[in-house]
């Protein structure tokens, strides 16, 4: 299954080849940063099929299935969150402890993909949103960590404080 993400009035994840799901993350090769039976690589997009498009909610219990995370990070300061459907897992880099929040997930259905997130206890909210469907450089999340390009902006407030950044899916 590889979920790969195009513009449609309500956009979600579309499948391929019946086995890859594509990780948010891709390179100047046109090579798209793949999962399939628990191993991640990089796989050239022009071999892939579409065999099938998901709902936001089948594709976020897709990645729950596969232990699959949306990871994300942002800098000034340096900070970086692991996410699944029931837990966030946050750093800050100038502190000295990684904050988990048990949160809720609600998906925005009507305009794309736009995942919400917050917690519990109200300490944590957050948006992952897609912005890059058509794996256009110029249009991908890039925040100078890594020579990919990353489909995903997250903002995240903890205790007021906000944090921007980009994200992908990851083990």
């Amino acid at each position: 299954m590889l979920l790969f993400l195009i513009p449609q009035l309500v956009s979600c994840q579309v499948q391929y080849n019946d086995k890859y799901i594509f990780l948010g993350e891709y390179n100047d090769q046109e090579e798209l940063k793949i999962y399939k039976n628990d191993s991640v690589y990089f796989l050239k997009e022009n071999i892939l099929e579409q065999t099938y498009q998901y709902k936001p909610n089948e594709f976020m219990q897709v990645l729950h299935e596969n232990d699959l995370y949306f990871i994300a990070e942002g800098d000034e300061p340096y900070w970086s969150f692991k996410l699944n459907l029931f837990e966030l897992c946050f750093e800050k880099y100038d502190s000295t402890k990684e904050e988990q929040f048990h949160i809720d997930i609600y998906v925005d259905k009507q305009s794309g993909f736009n995942l919400m997130f917050k917690s519990k206890d109200n300490r944590a909210f957050g948006l992952i949103r897609k912005i890059n469907y058509k794996l256009q450089q110029e249009n991908s999340c890039s925040l100078g960590l890594s020579d990919n390009y990353l489909i995903y902006e997250v903002f995240i407030t903890i205790d007021g404080e906000l944090f921007k950044g980009c994200s992908m899916i990851d083990l």
